[in-house]
């Protein structure tokens, strides 16, 4: 799915294909929210859910690739790449 298809869902269906087809990235706090990271199919996608209402709010492509730095720190790179086809002697 392209931005241009993912932006044309509501924050429902949104919601659903992020949940559905997307790969948890990580997640991070900010200032009342809980902000959830996906890829889904090259996409980054994050989902903010406000744990003052208990609702999502936003469900959006990551505004801009720097915006990937929040999740850098989290990120567990030997799962991402469990099964990529080098071994440890490449």
């Amino acid at each position: 799915m392209n931005q241009g298809s993912f932006l044309k869902l509501n924050i429902n269906e949104r919601a659903d294909t992020v949940w559905s087809e997307g790969e948890f990235v990580g997640a991070r706090d900010y200032y009342g929210y809980k902000v959830v990271l996906y890829v889904l199919k090259g996409l980054f996608v994050e989902v903010w859910y406000f744990k003052a209402t208990n609702k999502i709010e936003k469900v959006e492509p990551l505004a801009n690739q720097k915006d990937l730095n929040h999740y850098l720190k989290d990120i567990d790179l030997a799962r991402l790449l469990d099964g990529y086809p080098y071994s440890e002697n490449d």
